[in-house]
């Protein structure tokens, strides 16, 4: 398969990716870096044949979008930012990219080997036809779903649960009150949003997978799993943040201070910013080890329970013989009878 092939058969992708490009560049969402991380990303969701996957990324980006704008101004002024100024987000670089969809990226890149389903690669680079492994090849389209429900759900969490009127608490010791923007901190309302966000994901997911090849209807038990993983990996990211990411608080007015980008917050010794916790890793590694965490249990969870992720939309039945009707059995025998008799007779002959 050539280039101009891949092309035409990825019309409707190709569209939306230089649709999300340019709205990128328009609004500052992305860093010139992060532009160009997100066209990799996009072209591996492009190489497997299920174009569900594709659609959930660009789904993601698009709620990521909408809740990162609701209440902005009030998020403003809830944390500090290390340039300087008001809190909030600015462009995302491709490190913030690669750490929401990284690991969907690797999954997906092992689904469509298995599958042996990369005929534009393979006809680029000559890759052989991956091995048989049908235990992984229907356990890896969960892991994908997952990894974007929990990342839906930390998303939902943290950019609306900041707006939330409660006081958030630590949650490896509930009883600690903390500031608003603390890594660990959660509240109930951040959680409940945080299952939104995994519930609207799925069944987003659920929509695509139906509508677009395979054409299968998701599983029940599997749209439970997943809406659960997703809310786990909210989960798993405050735990993760309470142990082993440091929060900066400015000493002045006592709010969080936010790294540019998710990385480090600089702190100078007798300076103005105070730092609380391990530094470990930084926002966008919590972020990837989350999201692969949340994968990778929803898949063992999967492989526990035999849940798969769709049913076939349409089931092949198995046929089976329906008897003759009496009047039709009797003529059939008459007619053996009739013709055993002239066999007979030919016979006696």
């Amino acid at each position: 398969m050539d280039i101009s092939t891949f092309a035409k058969e990825h019309v409707s992708q190709i569209t939306a990716t230089i649709g999300l490009v340019t709205f990128a560049i328009v609004k500052n969402k992305l860093t010139p870096a992060g532009i160009v991380a997100g066209i990799f990303v996009a072209f591996i969701h492009m190489l497997h044949p299920w174009p569900a996957f594709f659609w959930l990324l660009i789904l993601f980006f698009f709620f990521g979008t909408v809740v990162t704008k609701i209440g902005h101004e009030a998020k403003a002024h809830l944390t500090l930012s290390s340039t300087g100024g008001s809190g909030g987000e600015g462009p995302r670089s491709y490190v913030q990219v690669f750490a929401n969809s990284g690991f969907a990226c690797i999954l997906i890149a092992l689904h469509a080997y298995l599958l042996n389903s990369t005929p534009f690669i393979s006809s680029q680079l000559g890759i052989a036809a991956g091995p048989h492994f049908p235990a992984l090849t229907k356990l890896l389209p969960i892991g994908i779903v997952a990894q974007y429900a929990a990342v839906a759900a930390d998303t939902f969490s943290s950019e609306l649960g900041i707006l939330s009127k409660q006081q958030p608490f630590m949650v490896t010791a509930p009883w600690k009150k903390v500031p608003k923007g603390t890594n660990g901190g959660i509240t109930i309302d951040g959680l409940k949003y945080g299952a939104l966000g995994s519930s609207m994901l799925t069944f987003v997911a659920s929509l695509a997978l139906y509508l677009l090849p395979p054409h299968g209807q998701m599983n029940p038990r599997a749209s439970i799993l997943l809406i659960v993983a997703g809310l786990a990996g909210s989960v798993i990211d405050s735990v993760l943040g309470a142990l082993v990411q440091a929060t900066v608080v400015d000493k002045g007015t006592g709010k969080v201070v936010e790294g540019a980008g998710g990385q480090r917050v600089k702190v100078l010794q007798g300076g103005s910013r105070a730092q609380v916790g391990i530094d470990l890793l930084t926002n966008n590694g919590v972020n990837f080890v989350m999201a692969a965490l949340a994968s990778v249990l929803a898949m063992g969870a999967a492989h526990v329970l035999e849940v798969r992720l769709t049913e076939e939309r349409h089931p092949t039945k198995q046929y089976r013989a329906k008897p003759n009707p009496p009047a039709n059995h009797h003529h059939h025998s008459s007619i053996k009878r009739r013709s055993t008799v002239s066999a007979c007779a030919s016979g006696s002959e």
